[in-house]
C-alpha cells in the first residue's frame, strides 16, 4: 500500500473512532430530532467508509497480483 493510501486509511480509520464515540454519546442520551438524524447520517458516512477501505483494499491486492509487491504500478 503506498503512503498515500496508508494515510488516507489512517483517515478514515479516525473519522469512525470520532463517530463511534459519538454513536455511544447519543446511545446513552435524550434524542432530540436533530440528534436522530446526526445518527442516520453518521451510519450513512460509516457504510461509504467501509466501502472505501475496501475499494483500497481491493486496489492494493490487485497491485500486488500485477506483479508488484508493494501494490504500486
Amino acid at each position: 500500500m503506498s503512503s498515500q493510501e496508508s494515510e488516507q486509511v489512517l483517515s478514515l480509520l479516525k473519522e469512525l473512532s470520532v463517530m463511534k464515540e459519538l454513536d455511544t454519546e447519543y446511545e446513552n442520551g435524550f434524542k432530540t430530532e436533530a440528534e436522530r438524524e446526526a445518527y442516520r447520517l453518521r451510519q450513512q458516512r460509516h457504510q461509504e467508509i467501509t466501502i472505501e477501505i475496501k475499494a483500497l483494499a481491493v486496489q492494493k491486492r490487485n497491485g500486488a497480483a500485477d506483479g508488484d509487491l508493494y501494490g504500486q504500478n
